[in-house]
């Protein structure tokens, strides 16, 4: 690697600098003869205090570049020295990006933090903990959790570290008490048991899985979802809505004072774009705002508010409801308007939409003349990605870069 030939040479660099300062103090009586040759003046009447500088100058020049030759050789044995440069102006880049803050649940939420985190290091994930069912549900009744499975996913989501995410989500296959489990959640849980709540725990998981950005829970309480349809019957229990068929109008949490993560209304607070979705809307959008303090800082921020409309129809919650519904719907619950709303057009395959219409799923119908006169920006296109009816997050962070 020559690292001992370019610190030799930073050495010489350092040696003509002292003797460039030796020549602002040199007294005729120390070392007169040697110091007369490095003067340089025994032919050239040069003034001290040029030869000094010259030397000083010369001196540094080549410590420094001595310096920087040893750096990119030492550089080079763990990686390449062109890709460093690279490496600091994105992640400055990054630190820089929109302080955006995303709210919702399932997958929706965490493909979209994937798109984000290659935008902005600024990106912070509330996420909705009201899901009671497979391992989530099982974790919840035995420890008093809120629901861990979304936050585990938008953790894989942020994670820098290389295979992290795989680790998170590996699903246990085998053992009565394992099996079902992922390991991210019962890490989550096991933060929990460790710190003595479940906010030590998200705080905790924020500082050692090294995150592109920040990942919380819409409260560290374990409330429970309930929702009502149009005639009035109540369910509860985020599992029980999809049972049956049939279309909700209100959806609330028990119990109803569930406190905020403090975490996240701050994140909130300061962000510059609130994002809701793309997720289910009663189960997931709608409840990652209903603690109290979530509601409250959307309500009270200055940042653009935009909702992601879902592609297809929610067996038991959205069920006949077009676009301009879920939009009222989000509305009602929150008390405040999003200024924008993005709208997929693009039409489905027919193998898909057959597909989704065995479960009893279709596509969320669109009529853009409905929201006239509501102040609302529509941002109508192709969100679909390929041989999926789900959104492709490049496209959606795409738009949502567009309207900084």
């Amino acid at each position: 690697m020559r690292v001992k030939r370019f610190a030799f040479i930073a050495f010489l660099g350092v040696l003509m600098m002292f003797l460039g300062i030796v020549h602002f103090t040199w007294q005729e009586s120390l070392l007169d003869l040697f110091l007369e040759i490095i003067h340089s003046t025994a032919y050239f009447a040069i003034p001290k205090w040029i030869s000094g500088s010259l030397w000083f100058g010369t001196g540094l020049a080549v410590f420094l570049l001595g310096l920087r030759w040893m750096n990119r050789s030492m550089l080079s044995a763990i990686t390449d020295p062109g890709s460093v440069s690279k490496q600091v102006y994105i992640r400055r880049r990054l630190e820089a990006g929109t302080r955006i803050a995303a709210l919702g649940g399932g997958t929706g939420l965490s493909r979209v933090l994937r798109g984000l985190k290659a935008e902005t290091a600024n990106v912070t994930a509330v996420v909705a903990v009201t899901d009671d069912g497979g391992s989530t549900g099982r974790l919840r009744n035995s420890f008093g959790v809120p629901a861990v499975g979304d936050l585990v996913d938008c953790l894989a989501a942020l994670s820098e570290t290389e295979g992290l995410p795989e680790l998170m989500e590996y699903r246990f296959q085998r053992g009565d008490e394992l099996k079902g489990h992922t390991f991210g959640n019962l890490m989550l849980v096991s933060l929990s048991e460790l710190n003595g709540d479940f906010a030590h725990a998200m705080r905790r998981a924020n500082q050692v899985l090294r995150l592109r950005g920040a990942v919380w829970p819409a409260s560290f309480e374990a409330a429970k979802l309930w929702a009502e349809r149009s005639d009035g019957t109540r369910i509860y229990g985020e599992t029980a809505l999809r049972e049956q068929p049939g279309r909700l109008v209100r959806a609330g949490l028990n119990p109803s004072g569930v406190a905020a993560m403090p975490e996240a209304a701050q994140a909130i607070q300061r962000a510059e774009i609130i994002v809701l979705g793309p997720g289910s809307l009663f189960s997931s959008v709608i409840p990652s705002f209903l603690p109290q303090g979530i509601q409250a800082a959307i309500q009270q921020s200055r940042a653009r508010l935009i909702y992601i409309a879902n592609i297809m129809s929610e067996r038991g919650e959205t069920e006949g409801m077009d676009v301009f519904d879920h939009y009222q719907a989000v509305v009602q619950h929150l008390g405040r308007k999003p200024s924008v709303v993005l709208v997929n057009v693009a039409p489905l395959p027919e193998d898909i939409l057959r597909r989704y219409k065995a479960e009893g799923q279709v596509p969320v119908r669109f009529t853009p003349a409905k929201f006239e006169g509501q102040g609302v920006k529509l941002i109508t296109q192709d969100f679909l990605e390929p041989g999926f009816a789900q959104h492709d997050p490049s496209k959606i962070v795409k738009a949502l870069m567009g309207l900084k």
